[in-house]
């Protein structure tokens, strides 16, 4: 007795690979926007704080927390954190 082998067809195959190619395209999209949220979220504005350029009397008061990983961007250019002497460093109210 010969078996006779029973492959995928032709469809199965195609729809495989249509569904592999849109869970890629998902991937890079997902991917994309959780770099773009995480930006956003190390803003100083975003933490409700202010870009000062002198924290030892520009932070005094309201603005008591000095905080130097959040980006500032003092300068106006579309760079943020060039350094403290260029953007600022964020002050962030208690």
């Amino acid at each position: 007795m010969r078996k006779k082998a029973q492959g995928l067809s032709i469809n199965t195959i195609i729809i495989a690979a249509i569904a592999l190619l849109v869970l890629v395209v998902l991937s890079v999209i997902f991917i994309g926007k959780i770099g773009k949220t995480r930006v956003e979220m190390d803003r100083c504005e975003t933490n409700k704080g202010r870009c000062v350029f002198d924290p030892g009397s520009e932070c005094a008061g309201a603005y008591d927390i000095v905080r130097y990983d959040l980006a500032c961007n003092n300068d106006g250019d579309s760079e943020y954190n060039e350094g403290a002497q260029i953007d600022g460093v964020c002050c962030i109210s208690t």
